[in-house]
């Protein structure tokens, strides 16, 4: 029991980066991890070759089964659903934070379950098409087209996805919070894209559009009418969140939302902006 305890700790923090980076969800990464360990301690340790193989596979073979049920409960979400953030302490080489951004996230929503599950298996932990097709009972040459699918719906979304991004994303922070601090938003429009979007996820705890506008004269419309009303709260703290800078909106020093914004492609100009309402999602945050 002392060796299979010692076992799983030495992967836990990866296990868990590879749950909640498939889930979106730190609840249900946790509640993954909890069955997972259970399980593995049911195990006789002499018939596994390969731990981590196991242990990973046990975790992704969950993970699915949650996105094929929260794909379902989705639609009836109400409003916009956006993954929910998360602050990372852990400094673990195994979890590949380097090469994730919370736009990444957003984005990765778009794949089927199979698709996410490759290329994060690929791209962020480095695992061989071999050992990704034993986790999923494909051969390394389905991972390989699962990988060129999600690669390229990844690249043909409107949405800069990587870290490179993270200077001129701090810029429009910056732009946007500063506009907020001085009453006026009409200089923002000029820094969105014509068919910017704007998705608020209030999962029906806070006020919010039940659809994501479209188009930068509805979004300055629809911002113009709630500033006034708190909407952007009564203090405003710039801070990062997986390697994306964000702007933390506080009431009476709790936090009330995050926004986050979605660049173009040429990161030139706004394309998306995200804002977090929903306190289930924030109450792991600060």
């Amino acid at each position: 029991m002392d060796e299979a305890i010692l076992i799983f700790e030495k992967f836990n923090i990866l296990l868990y980066s590879i749950a909640y980076q498939i889930c979106h969800s730190k609840e249900e990464a946790e509640d993954i991890l909890q069955e997972v360990q259970l399980k593995w301690l049911e195990q006789d340790l002499t018939l596994i070759k390969n731990p981590q193989a196991f242990l990973s596979k046990l975790v992704v073979n969950r993970s699915i089964n949650y996105l094929n049920s929260a794909q379902v409960q989705r639609v009836d979400y109400y409003g916009p659903w956006i993954p929910e953030p998360e602050i990372e302490h852990s400094e673990d080489p195994l979890i590949g934070k380097e090469k994730i951004t919370y736009a990444l996230l957003v984005v990765l929503e778009q794949l089927t379950p199979q698709e996410r599950v490759v290329f994060l298996m690929k791209e962020v932990f480095a695992y061989s098409h071999k050992e990704i097709g034993e986790l999923l009972d494909i051969t390394a040459e389905n991972s390989r087209k699962l990988l060129s699918r999600a690669k390229n719906a990844v690249k043909d979304n409107d949405i800069s996805v990587d870290n490179t991004s993270q200077a001129e994303n701090q810029k429009f922070i910056d732009l946007f919070n500063f506009s907020i601090e001085s009453g006026d938003l009409a200089p923002l429009l000029g820094y969105l894209t014509t068919e910017a979007k704007m998705s608020i996820d209030g999962g029906q705890k806070r006020r919010a559009p039940l659809r994501t506008l479209i188009k930068a004269t509805r979004i300055l419309t629809f911002l113009n009418g709630v500033m006034p009303h708190d909407f952007f709260g009564d203090e405003r703290v710039i801070g990062e969140i997986y390697q994306q800078p964000c702007l933390f909106i506080k009431e009476q020093n709790q936090l009330k939302s995050i926004l986050f914004l979605g660049l173009n492609q040429e990161k030139t100009k706004i394309q998306h902006i995200f804002i977090i309402n929903n306190p289930d999602k924030l109450k792991n945050i600060l």
